[in-house]
């Protein structure tokens, strides 16, 4: 098969996105037993998983739970904590490139616990040599936000807030098990958390929502330029990695990002077609540290907690909780270590990194070079993609994705699979 006709028989085909590999089974054969190995990566990043939430969210392919009780939050920051230090213990040496800490949602925490989280953070960064731009992050929802959490988050060292709005349609919210946010309350906690020193607050949105249209879209947008976050980011529903599907074409997908990039770019954020974030800062590509060293740049990254995922230069492991149907029985007090671990060849870890790209859709051609992808191989793609004008390459050497090339992104991506 051609390069174009394998292009063609993909373009339809939702399992082509950001999500690889497709299935588990994929990577079967690179399985091993242990750790994923970090011996060769000098630089990485950290990412701490609270898999707990107020309410489950139908749209999140996330390991997540309900929010447990007090004690039982603890036992699982305690046991969290054992783990980075134990891995700090391991590898030392390393710069740490960045540090988010996600979910679920952190900041459901009961304000103890969260004290005890930031206090988790300190220990896990202290010590090591920080990048110079090094930039933490910690994602939150509206209604799980208190002053004593953001007094803890600032004092901490941490100025970056990613808030979860996906939709600020109440309809298509309640449509996906999600309680609408209150464009009242936001106001006012975006004028808290800046007045108490936050100096970036990003706010998620999501197209492909069941029941998403125009004029949802402009109401989305028109929140956004009210409430002015400092960054935005813009996420495609996965319907592949969901058990519900939604109807709407790869062109009805096209217009709803056009949509959102229109209305951003007309309010003056920074950004190039085809990425999913952006800011009114054009140096800060409109994310944290850690995704910005792992989307943009390849770089390698350990998870820590339930499920978390983790890269290095020679694979990539899922922590235990991965793939279990019921992640509260898998919560224990003996750590969360590597229950997938899979040592990658060179095809396989430029498939990852190409899939992690697609987020922001560039990537460094260099990048899959050094990953031992065969020159001659990788040539021939872009020369395609360069003809077809899907790509287009940056001074930089980057390659970025066009406004052709995006209405198929997952098949364009996986070419370079």
């Amino acid at each position: 098969m051609t390069i174009a006709e394998l292009y063609e028989s993909r373009k339809d085909d939702p399992r082509w996105n950001t999500s690889y590999p497709l299935h588990p089974k994929d990577w079967a054969a690179y399985r091993v037993d242990g750790p994923l190995p970090f011996d060769k990566d000098r630089c990485l990043s950290f990412y701490i998983h609270i898999p707990f939430c107020r309410q489950l969210c139908s749209f999140c392919e996330y390991t997540r739970m309900l929010c447990p009780e007090e004690a039982l939050q603890e036992t699982y920051l305690r046991v969290v904590a054992n783990d980075i230090e134990r891995f700090k213990t391991q590898y030392q040496g390393f710069t740490l490139l960045g540090c988010d800490i996600g979910g679920g949602t952190p900041t459901s925490l009961t304000e103890k616990n969260f004290s005890l989280l930031m206090e988790i953070y300190g220990d896990a960064i202290a010590g090591l040599e920080l990048s110079d731009d090094f930039e933490p992050s910690v994602e939150a929802t509206f209604d799980t936000l208190s002053e004593m959490k953001l007094t803890e988050l600032v004092e901490t060292g941490i100025k970056r807030l990613s808030l979860g709005v996906q939709s600020s349609s109440h309809s298509i919210a309640a449509s996906h098990h999600r309680l609408g946010g209150d464009e009242k309350q936001m106001a006012e906690w975006l004028t808290i958390a800046r007045q108490m020193g936050i100096e970036k607050v990003n706010l998620d949105f999501m197209y492909s929502l069941k029941g998403q249209n125009e004029a949802s879209i402009a109401q989305d947008l028109a929140l956004i330029d009210r409430l002015h976050p400092e960054q935005v980011t813009l996420y495609e529903l996965r319907t592949n990695m969901l058990p519900s599907r939604t109807s709407f074409t790869k062109e009805a997908l096209f217009a709803q990002y056009s949509q959102y990039f229109e209305g951003l770019m007309s309010m003056g954020y920074k950004g190039r077609f085809g990425q999913n974030t952006f800011s009114v800062n054009a140096k800060d590509q409109g994310v944290s540290s850690y995704l910005r060293e792992r989307m943009l740049n390849g770089a390698s990254y350990k998870g820590f907690g339930l499920s978390a995922q983790s890269m290095s230069s020679v694979g990539v492991s899922y922590n235990l909780g991965k793939l279990s149907s019921g992640p509260r029985q898998v919560l224990n007090t003996d750590g969360y270590p590597e229950a997938y671990t899979y040592l990658l060849p060179a095809k396989e870890l430029a498939a990852k990194y190409m899939a992690i790209s697609a987020y922001h859709g560039s990537f460094f051609p260099n990048k899959l070079l050094e990953m031992g992808i065969a020159p001659a191989s990788l040539n021939d793609t872009l020369d395609f993609c360069y003809s077809q004008g899907l790509l287009v390459r940056s001074d930089d050497d980057r390659v970025h994705v066009t406004k052709e090339g995006f209405k198929y992104y997952g098949a364009l991506f996986s070419l370079f699979f």
